[in-house]
């Protein structure tokens, strides 16, 4: 069964070229990204720029996949290119989020609430 994760990853076309790297030398996030995603958007916010949103996804950093995704988002950030992409995820646990980057374009951010 396992954890599950809901996942965004928006990559902007400035951090195109190394997130490009990053899926030719792993093809199981190349799976990932462009087999496997629940959706994909071009041109998000701005030209040139990719969103992928996955549901219900064991996001481990142990599989090669995510491993690379996580990979090219620390060279982002090592590289002060974090303003380039985006990134959210939400656990089951609900203190479980994550969020990196802070692609310009993109108002995706955690909410959780009780709506009735």
């Amino acid at each position: 069964m396992g954890y599950r994760s809901e996942v965004l990853l928006i990559v902007g076309k400035e951090v195109m070229p190394l997130f490009l790297t990053a899926m030719a030398t792993a093809s199981e996030a190349r799976d990932l990204c462009f087999r496997y995603r629940d959706h994909c958007e071009k041109d998000y916010g701005e030209m040139g720029s990719l969103l992928f949103s996955w549901t219900y996804l064991k996001w481990y950093d142990s599989f090669d996949s995510v491993a690379a995704i996580e990979n090219f988002m620390d060279l982002c950030d090592t590289e002060d290119l974090e303003e380039h992409y985006r990134f959210v995820r939400i656990g089951e646990e609900s203190s479980d989020t994550e969020e990196r980057g802070f692609f310009a374009e993109c108002q995706a951010h955690v909410s959780r609430a009780i709506n009735w």
